[in-house]
Parts: structure tokens; C-alpha cells; sequence
């Protein structure tokens, strides 16, 4: 589907046609031939009064733009207006010119400022219509952002009945974020050139619209812009408190859907889980590694990861090896049902830290093993040594004293070392903390299972 653009898309043209039509040449020679016969005495002072010099400088601009020479035009135009800052001739003509060499940002500048200055809606519209005509290209372009969703809503902010532009704002809702954002869920959110507090300030200016002008559109177009439309992108933790406020906000005013509960559910599932991890990350962020010990086998923990082992339905999606960190979460669309998961490392390797929930079916004559496994954050953004450490509770043999093997649940720490040029060294720590503990380093354990 395309878009027409509106009439200023040959606006340039259309100016100096209506100026041909509308001006008559030998007619004004006349009227200034006369006018000279009679106030001739006074020629000198009348030639220097500023309407005078305005016209002059604003015919000097026509002649030019006759003749194509663009610069020479808004050089003149520019001067019109230095001696009369309320000359409405003067800021349109100068906003052709602009058109003319396919400036678009001078010449939506000067009908603003025009517009300002004189108050003429004329100057407005066409300064509207050249912000819509650009949304138009963006979107046919397949090039619309939310910068262009901005855009448009600034046409709505100015002329809260503009249908023009409530119509563009419903399109854009569909267009932008699978045109810009698609392509990397870091790009919508966590990318340079657009925030979530911009996003919020968004949503909140068109509900400031709807309070004013309420209408069955706007308030459709309003609620799909609270969940984005795009099929996955991240959203920083520390901006879930602002969404919760917005989607809130909205609700009061607007109601809710089933898309945006099922959003909702999932940034508040998010921070129920961190909610589980927030002590043992505190102990893990000062090196209290030994701390895993009690927490891999307490029943919070236990209880989470029986949801995963047991391939329960879950808001935080399914899998063997479940990330849990604290910088974001990436969100996932399917057919306006939404789930997430956290940023493991690889995703994030600024992380201040990933801890790994296990949920692999392992059982040890009949028990079932707890195991979890810990990343700790990069050392002056250099990731590498890249350390890992993995902490299992496993029913497994241990040597007592009299060297007789005794078979006993234990904990077991692997740490894996990963060096930038691909090595590795890894170390085994069994029945970790307990009164027969044992060190090995995986080569050694590796040859005797092989002897």
C-alpha cells in the first residue's frame, strides 16, 4: 500500500503559477509609472520606506527563481525578510525556493518560523503538510523509524484534527518497527539513537492528544503503540518500572488488551525471578562463590528449576540452560502472545554477571543432580580470561580416610577457563567444601577415564 503525497510535494510549482495568474506585469508598471508622475519630488524618501524595500527584494527573488538561480532567490527572500520579519510573502516564497534545490529541512525551518512570527495558519499548513509528505516517502521507502512516528505525532500535537496525520500515525504503527528494528532486538531500545524514555514520552504526548480530541482511532493506534510492533527486541531492566507506569497510565484512560496484559505479565514475571536470584547475585558480585553451595539445593531455586525440567508453560521460555542477568531482557512476540528471556554472556559480555539455571534430567540412582553455573563480570571490559564456574549437587563416590570409596550426595565445582586465543584449563573440585575434598584438573580425570 502506498500514500499520496499532499499538494506541497510541487508546492515550488504551484507557487509560481499562482503568482503568474494572479500578477499582471505591464499592470504594475503602470500603477508604479504613475505613482512616480505624481509623488516625484519625494521618490528618494519613498524608494527607501521598508514595504518598499520588502517588495523589492521579494520581486528580485522572483526574477531569480524565474530563471532558476535558487541561490540568488533566497538570498533576496532572505533580505525581505531581515527588513520585515512579519512578511508572509517572503517566508513562503523563501520556503519554495528551499523546495526547489530539495531542502526540506530550510524550507520546513523557515514556514515554522514564519508561522511564528506571523501567525499566518497558511505558513503552519504547509510547514504540516511538508512534515507528512516526508512520513509518506519514509514509509513507501520502507525507511519509516520512530523518528518518523515523531514527526507525524508533532503535526497531530499542532492540529489535534488533522486526520491526514492520525490516518499516517496508524500506518506508522504498522510500518516503522519491522522496517528499522527487525533486523537486531538491541536496534529498538538499546541502540544510539532512540530510548525507551523517548518511546515514553511518545505514547504519553498522543494520550495528551486523545484527552483533548478523544476519537475510536487515536485510541486504537494509542494501544498498539504501548507493546511494539515488531516480533522481538530487548528492553533494559531498569526501564520495566517507567513501561509499568505507561502501560498503567494508558489503561486508566484507554482500557487494555490481551496482547498488552500478556506484555505486562512477562516484564513482572521478569523481576519475580530476579527477585529469587537478587541475594546469591549480591554474594556472588564480592566473590562469595561458596555460596552456590546452599543455594543450588535451596527451594526456590529447586522450584524453578523443576518449571524448566519439567517443560512447563512459562512466561521465561523454556530451555535446558535458562541466563538469568540483570541488564535486560529480550522480548518475543508470537501471534500477540508475548514470552522472554534474559542476556546470557555472549549476548552481553558487558554484563556485571550471568548466573545459568540447569535443567537437564540427570539422576543419580534416583536422585535427581542440582546443578547451576555462574559468569562473573568482565575485569575492565576485557572478557578474556573468561571465567566459569559450575556447581553441581550429585549423588557420587567419595574416598574417606581408609581409602574406601563411599558413595554420598556432595557438591562438585568445575571452573572452566577460557583464554582469548581459544585454551582453556579447567579444574574439578570434589566433595567441595566437605571433609574429603579433592582437586583434579580435567586432563588427568580425562586420561584415567580413558585408563
Amino acid at each position: 500500500m502506498s500514500y499520496k503525497r499532499n499538494t506541497l510535494a510541487n508546492y515550488s510549482k504551484y507557487r509560481k503559477h499562482r503568482r503568474k495568474k494572479k500578477f499582471d506585469i505591464k499592470k504594475i508598471g503602470i500603477l508604479v509609472a504613475s505613482t512616480a508622475v505624481l509623488i516625484v519630488a519625494g521618490y528618494s524618501i519613498y524608494s527607501h520606506l521598508p514595504f518598499v524595500k520588502v517588495n523589492k527584494a521579494i520581486a528580485a527573488g522572483d526574477r531569480y527563481t524565474e530563471n532558476a538561480d535558487y541561490d540568488a532567490a533566497i538570498e533576496s527572500y532572505t533580505k525581505a525578510i531581515d527588513i520585515d520579519s512579519k512578511s508572509v510573502k517572503a517566508y513562503s516564497n523563501l520556503a519554495g525556493a528551499y523546495l526547489s534545490i530539495d531542502d526540506s529541512e530550510n524550507a520546513k525551518n523557515t514556514l515554522y518560523t514564519g508561522w511564528q512570527n506571523t501567525a499566518n495558519e497558511g505558513l503552519l499548513d504547509n510547514y504540516h503538510i511538508l512534515i507528512l509528505n516526508e512520513a509518506v516517502a519514509s514509509m513507501n521507502d520502507e525507511e519509516a523509524d520512530l523518528n518518523t512516528v515523531n514527526s507525524i505525532l508533532s503535526v497531530l500535537t499542532d492540529d489535534n484534527d488533522n486526520e491526514q496525520a492520525l490516518s499516517l500515525l496508524e500506518a506508522a504503527s504498522e510500518r516503522c518497527f519491522e522496517n528499522s528494528y527487525g533486523d537486531n532486538a538491541d536496534l529498538l531500545f538499546r541502540g544510539e539513537n532512540f530510548k525507551f524514555p523517548d518511546y515514553d514520552n511518545m505514547v504519553r504526548s498522543m494520550l495528551s492528544v486523545y484527552e483533548t480530541v478523544p476519537s475510536d482511532t487515536l485510541k486504537s493506534v494509542i494501544l498498539s503503540f504501548v507493546t511494539p510492533n515488531i516480533s522481538s527486541f530487548t528492553l533494559n531492566l531498569e526501564d520495566v518500572d517507567s513501561y509499568n507506569k505507561l502501560i498503567q497510565d494508558v489503561s486508566d484512560k484507554l482500557g487494555t488488551t490481551d496482547e498488552i496484559e500478556s506484555f505486562k505479565a512477562c516484564i513482572d514475571n521478569s523481576q519475580e525471578v530476579l527477585s529469587i536470584f537478587s541475594g546469591i547475585f549480591e554474594q556472588l558480585d564480592v566473590g562469595n562463590v561458596d555460596e552456590l553451595r546452599s543455594f543450588v539445593v535451596s527451594d526456590d531455586y529447586i522450584s524453578l528449576r523443576d518449571v524448566f525440567l519439567n517443560k512447563e508453560k512459562t512466561l521465561l521460555e523454556n530451555t535446558t540452560y535458562v541466563p538469568i542477568s540483570r541488564e535486560a531482557i529480550v522480548l518475543n512476540c508470537n501471534e500477540d502472545s508475548w514470552t522472554y528471556r534474559f542476556l546470557d554472556f555472549e549476548e552481553n559480555p558487558s554484563t556485571s554477571g550471568v548466573i545459568t539455571l540447569w535443567a537437564n534430567f540427570f539422576e543419580d540412582d534416583g536422585v535427581q543432580r542440582a546443578s547451576i553455573s555462574y559468569e562473573p563480570a568482565a575485569i575492565d571490559n576485557n572478557i578474556y580470561p573468561h571465567t566459569q564456574y559450575s556447581v553441581t549437587y550429585l549423588y557420587s563416590y567419595i574416598t574417606s580416610g581408609n581409602s574406601t570409596k563411599v558413595a554420598k550426595m556432595n557438591y562438585r565445582l568445575d571452573t572452566l577457563i577460557t583464554y582469548e586465543d581459544g585454551s582453556t584449563n579447567e579444574t574439578v573440585v570434589g566433595d567441595w567444601g566437605g571433609a574429603n575434598e579433592w582437586v583434579m584438573d580435567i586432563d588427568t580425570i580425562e586420561s584415567r577415564i580413558k585408563a
